[in-house]
């Protein structure tokens, strides 16, 4: 059975948007249209990754596998690429505050060497859940 979380929308995430939708508006205002239409595509791209990101658990038959194996599919909205992350390779998981402690975000290194964050809007269940698909 597949299992989704949604990204959290965070205070930063918040004020980033809010920021960068006053500056195009300031440049509109001062009559700079082309730099205001840049940071309105900005916009639309931060409010279409927060939005549509999500993190789905799934259990999948790989071509290059012989038997089914878990997937951790992240999905960072329709501009972006999907990662897909097998769970039985995640070697570390832990939990980091972001920048002025505002929040924090989950760190998942996987593979060799490679590492991704994420930030559900449940966090314990998001943990809980990583936590049975790897006992399996």
């Amino acid at each position: 059975m597949d299992r989704l979380f949604h990204q959290r929308f965070t205070i930063a995430a918040k004020s980033g948007i809010t920021v960068f939708v006053l500056l195009a508006f300031w440049f509109f205002w001062q009559k700079q249209a082309l730099v205001g239409l840049f940071l309105m595509i900005i916009v639309v791209g931060m409010i279409e990754r927060v939005l549509h990101t999500t993190y789905t658990f799934k259990r999948v038959k790989p071509i290059d596998r012989d038997e089914e194996t878990e997937f951790l599919i992240v999905d960072k909205g329709r501009f972006s690429r999907n990662v897909n992350i097998p769970v039985p390779e995640i070697k570390k998981v832990c939990i980091l505050p972001t920048a002025f402690r505002l929040s924090h975000f989950i760190l998942i290194e996987y593979g060799e060497g490679n590492v991704a964050s994420f930030q559900p809007e449940d966090d314990q269940a998001f943990l809980a859940e990583l936590q049975k698909r790897k006992k399996k």
